[in-house]
């Protein structure tokens, strides 16, 4: 089925994996609308074979109808070849290996052109250009280039997981993009893909019984992540989608999975081919079980073992072992060199302002000063001074809080100086650690404390972004980050507004990219978290259409990702400061995702609770 350049790309991808090939070389040129060329060195065709495959259900692959249950290759319709030749110019050069020439076809809007003895080694090269020429209507219905691009190089990585002893190679634009030899293995493979460190977040889980094998890489249940796109299913050697074998993954887990996560797998199954069917979706990229509740159960159980007795080895070693001791922090200070490296050199951000050039710069907004002033004059109170512990909730709240440690967040509850003495809040200490208990003239307002600084954070840095006037710190030692292929193309499409932003890298070789500058109003410490969650949230625009809210992301995230956590305490003076702030801009009721920042308790609803009688 040709939808996109990605479906050719696919179907051709197929065919080369059905011959056999062990190197694949895919060029596209402008995401495939204008070029698309498949070389391979599989077993090749001769001339009367390289006829009949660009004829509409011709196949070498089904013999008998009962072949047709027992589906053992990638293609088996017979209809991809002549549909991409009917809406293309279409050109195939093959050779068996039994020959010494070979055979070149031509073709344009499905009718042969030319056939021919041209030389050629052993393979097929097929090369596609202008896809849809012909068809105005699907061609005005392709999306970006940098759209198109991306799917091409997420089914592209599919196929290459599926079969890691291939060689793979993508190029774009004339640029190598990927570049993969042979992989002894599939944690191999996920190695080259994905980098050290992705592939240290995965534990591995295999299983072989009569009915099912499987073998594959599943998140460590204490690094689950929060997207879906590294999710990758292979149902003997073909990318699918089954939702039966993806509860059983999800249900398997159990208790160490939240809602909102989801775990990266990679996950290889082999069943025989009459237990399943493969000829259900159009595109061949969903299957259907004949015994998907033996499937479901097998797979739950089993990794449900697996989660949890690899859980166990991680946390208390081989069995057998003696525990070591643990430590006080209360009681016992660690030596200089148990500190993480992090915490030994703590890095200094070099700060300057990122500003747009104008010739004569005169204005000055003093609403978004940089400049810090003390709105509270009394001695800091402690946290433990300001939180209320007077229930075991409460208490245990406590327990879970923490005082901010990063002075990059301690500075970002200074976002503005106070221009007048704050007369609306009164503030009273911290509830249940995140909540703010505060009075004003009609009564009590409990405030979340990390909503309240979300929203001023994305306030600054949005009025800041408008204006081209952000400040960035220099950051002395790079942040590495190792890219998926499909997030290269990402982060290139948001290169453009994170300069703008305040963001700078370089790339570093290979898919690794070398993180230089970034808004002073980010922790260092939190920046790959951000720049992760700007690609995962870049690829859902990209595929609702909406990469026009990319922008309004940028500051949400940032906000997000820049503000203290939800159980971190406040000095007196801190909460002080955070109110001031937050009733100088006369904000609504609204945090980042439309839920309350506040809720109110008048001193005539309070008193009329206290004097009912029960």
């Amino acid at each position: 089925m040709v939808e996109r350049p990605a479906s050719v790309v696919k179907e051709l991808v197929e065919n080369a994996l059905d011959a056999g090939a062990t190197q694949i070389q895919v060029t596209v040129k402008n995401g495939g609308k204008d070029l698309i060329q498949v070389l391979d060195n599989g077993c090749g065709m001769n001339e009367t074979d390289a006829r009949f495959a660009v004829e509409r259900h011709a196949t070498s692959k089904i013999y008998s109808d009962e072949d047709l249950f027992r589906i053992g290759t990638l293609g088996f319709r017979g209809e991809a070849l002549a549909s991409i030749a009917a809406v293309s110019r279409f050109e195939l050069l093959t050779c068996p290996d039994d020959q010494e020439s070979g055979t070149r076809l031509l073709m344009q809007g499905g009718q042969l052109d030319e056939i021919g003895k041209v030389g050629f080694p052993q393979g097929t090269r097929i090369k596609i250009e202008r896809l849809f020429f012909n068809t105005p209507a699907r061609l005005k219905f392709l999306k970006t280039t940098t759209t198109e691009l991306q799917r091409i190089q997420q089914g592209f990585t599919n196929q290459a997981l599926a079969y890691p002893q291939r060689q793979f190679k993508l190029v774009h634009n004339q640029q190598l993009l990927l570049s993969l030899g042979p992989a002894n293995s599939l944690e191999e493979r996920i190695f080259q893909l994905f980098g050290e460190e992705f592939r240290d977040s995965l534990q591995e889980v295999s299983h072989r019984e009569n009915y099912l094998n499987y073998q594959g890489w599943l998140s460590i249940p204490e690094k689950i992540r929060t997207s879906k796109r590294w999710q990758y299913l292979f149902v003997n050697d073909r990318p699918v989608r089954c939702p039966a074998v993806q509860r059983a993954i999800y249900q398997g887990y159990g208790n160490f999975l939240s809602k909102s996560q989801h775990p990266a797998f990679f996950l290889s199954l082999h069943l025989d081919p009459g237990e399943l069917d493969v000829n259900v979706h159009p595109a061949k990229t969903e299957i259907r079980l004949r015994n998907s509740q033996v499937v479901h159960a097998i797979l739950q159980d089993q990794l449900s073992r697996s989660f949890k007795q690899q859980t166990k080895l991680r946390l208390f070693g081989r069995e057998g072992q003696i525990p070591q001791p643990i430590r006080d922090p209360q009681t016992e200070l660690p030596l200089a060199n148990e500190l993480p490296l992090q915490q030994q050199v703590r890095e200094q951000p070099s700060v300057r302002r990122v500003a747009k050039e104008r010739t004569a710069r005169t204005k000055h907004n003093p609403t978004f000063s940089t400049t810090t002033k003390n709105i509270n004059s009394e001695p800091e109170a402690t946290p433990a001074a300001t939180t209320a512990t007077s229930s075991p909730k409460q208490e245990e709240a406590s327990a879970k809080a923490e005082t901010i440690d990063d002075p990059t967040i301690v500075d970002n509850l200074h976002l503005w100086t106070i221009s007048t003495t704050p007369t609306r809040w009164q503030p009273h200490g911290q509830v249940l650690g995140c909540y703010l208990l505060a009075t004003d003239a009609d009564g009590l307002v409990l405030f979340h404390s990390q909503r309240v600084h979300e929203r001023l954070l994305y306030e600054r840095y949005r009025s800041d972004f408008l204006a081209e006037n952000i400040e960035v710190s220099e950051r002395s030692t790079p942040l590495l980050l190792h890219l998926a292929p499909q997030e290269t193309t990402l982060l290139a499409g948001l290169e453009a507004l994170m300069r703008q932003g305040g963001f700078f890298w370089e790339p570093f070789g290979g898919r690794t990219f070398a993180l230089q500058q970034q808004p002073r109003l980010l922790a260092f410490s939190r920046a790959e978290a951000f720049l992760r969650e700007m690609l995962n949230r870049s690829a859902l625009l990209r595929k609702r259409s909406r990469p026009d809210a990319l922008q309004q992301d940028l500051w949400t995230v940032l906000a997000t990702q820049a503000a203290f956590s939800e159980m971190q305490l406040l000095t007196a003076s801190n909460q002080q400061l955070l109110l001031a702030q937050f009733e100088q801009l006369d904000l609504d009721n609204r945090s980042l995702d439309g839920s309350p920042l506040w809720f109110s308790l008048p001193t005539a609803e309070l008193e009329r609770k206290f004097r009912q009688r029960f």
